[in-house]
């Protein structure tokens, strides 16, 4: 069978289940092929012709040059640590199959959201908020790195955050970082000597904004907590307690929004932003960003994606 929508996800994705649910209400031909599952599919790609062959569980399936779209949920950066060491074999297979992926860039003509490249480069913060500062966002006072003695710079609170998205395990236990707020001086180079980490300026007070835009669509997002903005990390707070109300945004940070996406050569994105009284700050963008907790009647973001790969 031949494919007009390829999507390259995960086994547990429900942002992901979403927007398939809708593929087939629509009766788009598509295959989904999940990460969990790569050796058990037999996978074949020729450079030549620019296509895909798959036999999914004894389903044939093409890809060809005329792919209409491609949703690739997964990063480029590998971040799931193993709870125990990898084998020689894993470290093999692991690798090989992230080449494999980037050889899906075959597929030039398709539309992707978002293509490999351009992923890559918008993972990476630092990246990410010079592009933001250059087209008008406003940005918080950041430092990366290991010298602690720079972060004095920071006087009294920071957040203090990982460079990239963490995720480690240890047994059965899987383990995710957050940000955190706290005073520099409480920071010695024993702990931040070892690894990299990110200090930002601490905006206070504040109310989390997630902006998600899907091509030329933009959905805003006010994150609160019976009314009144969530001092840390709002992930940390229970699902319960948390409020989700849409914003109208002024149209300046709506077009710093899309300009952004532009600049990042991007077609989906999940924008966080913080509003402090009347001004809106760039925290982060991710290309591959949640969204499924988000949709509900009036914010069908799963219909907006699954329309988006349908067109041509």
């Amino acid at each position: 069978m031949n494919v007009d929508v390829l999507v390259i996800s995960s086994l547990y994705d429900f942002s992901t289940d979403l927007v398939i649910q809708e593929l087939e209400k629509n009766g788009v031909s598509y295959l989904r092929l999940n990460k969990e599952h790569f050796s058990e599919y037999r996978l074949t790609i020729n450079p030549n012709t620019q296509s895909l062959d798959a036999d999914v569980f004894g389903e044939l399936y093409c890809v060809t040059s005329d792919v209409r779209s491609i949703f690739y949920r997964q990063p480029v950066f590998l971040r799931n640590a193993p709870a125990e060491p990898l084998s020689l074999q894993e470290q093999l297979d692991r690798s090989q199959w992230m080449g494999f992926l980037r050889s899906l860039t075959i597929f030039k003509n398709a539309r992707w959201m978002n293509n490999l490249a351009s992923t890559y480069l918008a993972e990476t913060k630092a990246y990410q908020l010079a592009i933001a500062s250059e087209i008008g966002f406003t940005v918080p006072d950041t430092i990366i790195g290991n010298d602690v003695r720079k972060f004095s710079e920071f006087d009294g609170t920071a957040i203090i955050k990982s460079l990239d998205t963490v995720l480690l395990r240890e047994g059965s236990d899987c383990l995710f970082t957050y940000s955190t707020i706290s005073n520099v001086s409480k920071l010695d180079d024993d702990e931040v000597s070892s690894a990299p980490l990110t200090v930002q300026e601490y905006i206070y007070p504040k109310i989390d904004i997630r902006v998600t835009v899907i091509g030329e669509k933009l959905y805003a997002t006010k994150i609160t907590s019976e009314g009144k903005g969530i001092d840390d990390d709002w992930r940390i707070s229970s699902r319960e307690e948390l409020e989700y109300t849409d914003v109208d945004l002024p149209r300046a940070v709506k077009e710093n929004c899309f300009e952004l996406l532009d600049k990042l050569n991007l077609n989906f994105g999940a924008i966080d932003l913080i509003q402090r009284n009347e001004e809106f700050v760039f925290i982060e963008i991710n290309p591959t960003g949640e969204w499924g907790w988000l949709t509900n009647d009036c914010r069908r973001i799963d219909v907006d994606i699954s329309n988006w790969l349908m067109e041509r």
